[in-house]
C-alpha cells in the first residue's frame, strides 16, 4: 500500500460535532410514541437493546433499524416512525467540537479534506454557517448523492471529483460499519474516532482493522503523521 497520504475523508457524526443529542432525543420520541402505534408499554431499555443490536448487525441506519425491530413486520408503522425521523432537523442536536476549526485549518494545509457523510443537506448549512466548510474540496453532503456509506460507490464517487486515488486516502470516521470496513476494502487508511453510540462495534475481519484509533479530535493530525512513518 502506498504510504503517501493526499486526501483526507472525515465524518461528521461524531469527529466534527457530538451528535449524542440527536440519540437522546429520538430514544424519548420512541418512548412517547411507540405505545399508541403497536398498542403496548415500550421500556428504554428495550430501545437500547434494539440499538445495540442494530449496531453488532451492522445495520446501515441504526434508526431505521431499531424501528424495524421494534415494530415488525408491520411495514406501513416502520413507514410512519421512519417519516418522524426523516422530518428531524438533524442539525439542531448538533454541537461543533470545539477544536474543529484549528485542526482543519491545520489538516487542509497540508492535505485535500472531503466531506464523507450520510447526512441531509441542512448539516452542510450548519457546518458552512460555524464556518469549517471552507477547508473542504469536496462538500456534498449523501442526501445530495447517488449513494452512501457504506455502499464503495460512495468513496468511489468522492475519489473521483477529487481526482486522488483512494490507496492515496484516509478515511477518519466512529462506525467500523459504515467508516472503516468499506474503506479498509477499498485500500484506504482508516483512522476510527472512538466515541459515540457505535463506540463498542466490533471487528468483523482482520482486513477491517483500523490503522488507528483517536478519542478526540486534536489527536488527528498526530494520527495522520504516524501513518506516514
Amino acid at each position: 500500500m502506498a504510504t503517501t497520504v493526499k486526501a483526507i475523508y472525515l465524518d461528521v457524526g461524531g469527529p466534527l460535532v457530538d451528535d449524542s443529542g440527536l440519540d437522546e432525543y429520538w430514544n424519548e420520541h420512541l418512548l412517547r410514541t411507540l405505545p399508541g402505534l403497536i398498542g403496548r408499554e415500550v421500556t428504554l431499555e428495550e430501545i437500547e437493546t434494539a440499538n445495540r443490536q442494530s449496531i453488532r448487525s451492522y445495520t446501515p441506519s441504526l434508526y431505521s433499524g431499531t424501528i424495524w425491530r421494534l415494530v415488525q413486520p408491520d411495514k406501513e408503522k416502520f413507514k410512519v416512525l421512519r417519516a418522524d425521523f426523516d422530518r428531524l432537523d438533524l442539525s439542531q442536536f448538533f454541537k461543533l467540537r470545539p477544536e474543529a476549526e484549528e485542526v482543519l485549518s491545520e489538516l487542509s494545509m497540508k492535505y485535500t479534506l472531503a466531506i464523507a457523510a450520510n447526512q441531509p443537506q441542512s448539516t452542510a448549512d450548519f457546518l458552512e454557517r460555524h464556518g469549517i466548510m471552507k477547508h473542504f474540496a469536496f462538500r456534498q453532503m449523501s442526501g445530495e448523492l447517488p449513494y452512501s456509506k457504506p455502499d464503495f460507490r460512495f468513496f468511489i464517487y468522492i475519489a473521483d471529483q477529487l481526482g486522488i486515488p483512494l490507496t492515496e486516502s484516509v478515511m477518519v470516521g466512529d462506525r467500523q460499519d459504515n467508516d472503516i470496513a468499506p474503506a479498509k476494502r477499498l485500500r484506504m487508511r482508516a483512522v476510527r474516532y472512538l466515541t459515540g453510540s457505535h463506540r463498542e462495534q466490533e471487528v468483523r475481519m482482520p482486513n477491517e482493522m483500523p490503522d488507528c484509533q483517536i478519542k478526540s479530535l486534536k489527536e488527528l493530525p498526530r494520527a495522520i503523521n504516524d501513518l506516514l512513518s
